[in-house]
């Protein structure tokens, strides 16, 4: 990849100043530069996520020196009460063979015969 040294920056500046003109100029260097911390901003996330992923069952497994002392029958919470016996709960309606799941692009209705 060839590199881009001082000479070759100042060129690329005057052509922008011919270019743009001197007014305009200020302006798209901002904007060049919101554009470079946006990308950088995005790439430190994906970083950050793609670390996350990788590490993910590395931060699962404690290690003695970090794991939580355990609680004794003191230290408990009181147990809940035992629910009272109440209704029965509606069992969920059962899918029909051939039928599709609920969209939000569809009405609901009988399956159409596209």
């Amino acid at each position: 990849m060839p590199q881009i040294g001082p000479a070759e920056i100042l060129v690329i500046l005057l052509v922008a100043l011919l270019v743009f003109g001197p007014k305009r100029l200020p302006e798209i260097g901002r904007q060049v530069g919101r554009g470079m911390r946006e990308l950088k901003r995005f790439q430190d996330t994906v970083k950050g996520e793609l670390d996350e992923v990788l590490h993910f069952h590395e931060d699962d497994t404690p290690t003695p020196s970090s794991a939580e002392p355990s609680i004794s029958a003191g230290d408990a919470p009181p147990a809940l009460p035992a629910a009272e016996p109440g209704p029965t709960p509606a069992p969920a309606p059962q899918a029909r063979p051939g039928s599709r799941p609920p969209s939000r692009f569809r009405a609901p209705g009988p399956p159409s015969n596209n």
